[in-house]
C-alpha cells in the first residue's frame, strides 16, 4: 500500500513539471531593455513636433543621394569617401554662383554623424557645408544602421578632420569654402576636438569659429587661448547642460576673454549631457552668434 501511494506522488509530481515546462514554452520573452551609447544623448523631440507623437520603429536608411544639381533645390545629404577613414556625411548645400561656407560637426563617442549633420542643416538654413566625421565603430560586427562610433584619440580624430575637409576641397573645389570654417563639436568630439586645436598653429588655422557643447570646456588656460587667437579663431562658445561642465566653462571662459578672443557661455541646469531638450535652443543661439557678421551665412537657421 505504501510503495503504491509513493508511485501516486510521483506521477503528480511528474504531471506538475510536464504543465510548468509547456507554460515556460508559451510565455514570450522579455524585450531588451532599451540602452543609450556612452555620452550620445538622442535629441529630445520638440512640443508639439511631429516627431513628438509617436513613432513606426525606423527601417534602415535610404542610400544617400547624389549632391544637388541646381540652385533653388534643398539640401542633399552625401557620402564623402576619406581616403584612410570610413566615409564621412556631408550635407550639401544648392548653388548660389559663390562658393558656400563650412560646418565641421563632430559627434560624442557612441554616436553617429547623420544626425549631427542633420540638426546642423536645419540651424544654418541649408546654406553651409556640413562636414561630420565618423570616427571608428564601436562594434563592426552590428548591422551598419545599429552601429555607434567613437574617436580613438585626438591625434587620430584630427589626422580624420583635415583628411576629411582636403577630400570635401577636392570634391567641390567651386563650391565649398574651407577658410575660416566653424568648428562644431558635441561630448569627446568636443574635447578631443579642442586638443586637436591646441596640438598645432596650422591646426586651429583652419577655423575662424569654434562651438563646444558639453565637452571641450576644461582644457584652456592663457597662454593657449592666446595661440588660438595668433591662429586666426576670434569667437568661441560653449554650451553647457550640466553643471560640471558650466562651473569649468566659466573658469575657461575668463581665460578666453584675458587673450583677447571674443567668448561666451550658455546653460541650462534641465539639460543634461545632450545637444537636444533644453540645450538646443542654447545650441541654436550660439550658432547664430557665432556666425552673425559673416556674410557667407547670410542668417542661421533663416532667420
Amino acid at each position: 500500500m505504501r510503495a503504491v501511494r509513493r508511485l501516486q506522488q510521483l506521477e503528480g509530481i511528474r504531471r506538475t513539471v510536464a504543465c510548468l515546462l509547456v507554460v515556460a514554452a508559451c510565455s514570450p520573452a522579455p524585450a531588451p531593455s532599451a540602452s543609450f551609447a556612452p555620452h550620445e544623448t538622442k535629441e529630445a523631440p520638440r512640443p508639439g513636433s511631429a516627431a513628438a507623437e509617436p513613432q513606426a520603429a525606423p527601417s534602415p536608411p535610404a542610400p544617400l543621394p547624389e549632391p544637388s544639381a541646381g540652385a533653388g533645390e534643398s539640401p542633399t545629404r552625401v557620402e564623402l569617401e576619406v581616403p584612410g577613414f570610413l566615409p564621412a556625411v556631408v550635407v550639401v548645400p544648392p548653388k548660389t554662383g559663390r562658393p558656400a561656407p563650412l560646418v565641421v560637426a563632430l559627434h560624442g563617442a557612441g554616436g553617429r554623424p547623420e544626425p549631427h549633420c542633420d540638426r546642423y542643416r536645419e540651424l544654418t538654413g541649408g546654406r553651409a557645408f556640413v562636414l561630420c566625421t565618423r570616427g571608428t565603430p564601436n562594434n563592426k560586427h552590428l548591422p551598419e544602421e545599429e552601429r555607434g562610433y567613437f574617436y580613438d584619440g585626438h591625434h587620430r580624430l584630427g589626422q580624420e578632420v583635415l583628411a576629411a575637409m582636403d577630400a570635401l576641397a577636392a570634391r567641390f573645389p567651386d563650391r565649398v569654402d574651407v577658410g575660416g570654417a566653424v568648428f562644431a563639436g558635441y561630448s569627446q568630439g568636443a574635447s578631443m576636438g579642442l586638443l586637436f586645436l591646441h596640438e598645432k598653429a596650422e591646426h586651429a588655422a583652419r577655423f575662424r569659429r569654434a562651438l563646444f557643447v558639453e565637452g571641450g570646456f576644461a582644457d584652456w588656460n592663457i597662454a593657449l587661448s592666446e595661440r588660438m587667437k595668433a591662429s586666426g579663431l576670434d569667437r568661441v562658445a560653449i554650451v553647457c547642460g550640466q553643471v560640471k561642465c558650466k562651473t569649468a566653462g566659466d573658469k575657461s571662459l575668463g581665460y578666453l576673454k584675458r587673450a583677447g578672443l571674443e567668448a561666451r557661455l550658455s546653460y541650462d541646469s534641465r539639460g543634461g549631457h545632450t545637444y537636444g531638450g533644453a540645450v538646443a535652443p542654447l545650441v541654436e543661439s550660439a550658432l547664430r552668434w557665432l556666425v552673425e557678421d559673416d556674410a557667407r551665412f547670410v542668417s542661421p537657421a533663416g532667420r
